[in-house]
């Protein structure tokens, strides 16, 4: 079979070549986080070839996502589309030969295994240090490759994690406390520009290609960067590897794995406080009641939007934001008062 011709300038590289192409068709990617990273890891790997996309992401497009977030476009704000969705038709737009999966989930201890299992490498395009834990102990458990990536204000950061050939380094939870992997501030609060998560998630991606064609090539250190100032760093962390290391040691338990109860945090955004349920909610339910109490509310198939002085979105997937507090005590209120109503 002839070789689809928008790879032919992949090909001629001489590290990568025809049969490399090949087994970059053959591969399947997970990536974790849809947003500023994320959306940028889908385009490169469609484009790359990558034959089978795993997206998986909790939130849906908004306006502000547009100054960093590659892809999206302002219909897919107006529509409050959910990234995957969004990020599926322009990838299909792309390239139509490379398939798409797309999860809207809230990724948790409970199901990221069901997500992950069978793929052979994951990248991380989130944004909290929590979700990243869960990602190192569920890939170390299921023996998957993962390729971690942040980026804040111009200062951005990449490592590998459980590569094959490399079984001597450490995982995330082995340099806690010994390298800054995640600071108090967020995007919200001091911002970001396009240009580092451009670079972040190229060496994530080139890294994803390198596992694929050439795994002696991958990088073995954590690799920096602070773009405005242009200074770089490769740090190597092998003697942070710890022999007892309840994720990547002798006798490993995997904590990050244990099942959660109801959780609610603060999010990046401006006022608002994420709550995940144990058990989805029945949104079919709970909006004929909203009919019948007169209570202003959008439906459908995605989610279920309360408006009020306190809005409050409920997704199919057992997941509510409450906007307008930072208490997440508040918050937790004023969502068990709406769950109450069925």
């Amino acid at each position: 079979m002839s070789m689809d011709p928008r790879y032919h300038r992949l090909a001629r590289f001489a590290r990568i070549q025809t049969a490399g192409v090949e087994r970059l068709n053959q591969a399947t990617v997970v990536i974790i986080g849809c947003g500023a990273l994320g959306a940028q890891h889908a385009e490169t790997l469609t484009r790359s070839g990558i034959g089978h996309v795993i997206l998986v992401d909790r939130d849906f497009v908004e306006l502000s996502n547009l100054q960093r977030q590659t892809l999206f476009t302002e219909a897919d704000a107006a529509a409050a589309l959910p990234k995957v969705v969004a990020l599926k038709q322009h990838l299909t737009a792309i390239n139509h030969t490379t398939r798409i999966t797309t999860h809207l989930v809230d990724v948790s201890s409970d199901n990221i295994i069901d997500l992950i299992k069978g793929a052979d490498l994951v990248l991380d395009g989130t944004d909290n240090l929590a979700l990243r834990m869960i990602i190192n102990d569920a890939c170390y458990q299921q023996n998957i490759p993962w390729i971690f990536g942040s980026a804040l204000e111009s200062y951005g950061m990449s490592h590998n994690f459980n590569v094959p050939h490399r079984q001597d380094l450490p995982c995330l939870r082995c340099i806690l406390g010994a390298i800054p992997l995640e600071s108090g501030d967020t995007c919200s609060s001091v911002g970001v520009i396009q240009p580092i998560l451009q670079l972040i998630s190229s060496i994530q991606t080139t890294e994803a290609i390198k596992f694929f064609v050439e795994p002696s090539a991958m990088r073995e250190t954590l690799w920096t960067m602070d773009l405005w100032s242009s200074h770089s760093q490769a740090i190597n962390l092998t003697k942070f590897k710890q022999k007892q290391c309840p994720t990547c040691g002798e006798n490993p338990t995997y904590p990050a794995l244990m099942h959660a109860q109801r959780e609610a945090q603060r999010l990046c955004g401006d006022g608002s406080v994420m709550i995940r349920e144990i058990q989805p909610l029945d949104l079919a339910a709970l909006e004929k009641i909203l009919i019948k109490q007169g209570i202003v509310h959008r439906f459908n198939e995605y989610f279920l939007n309360i408006e009020g002085d306190n809005r409050i979105i409920l997704f199919k997937d057992g997941r509510a934001i409450v906007y307008g507090t930072h208490d997440v005590d508040e918050a937790l209120t004023l969502y068990q008062n709406l769950i109450n109503l069925i």
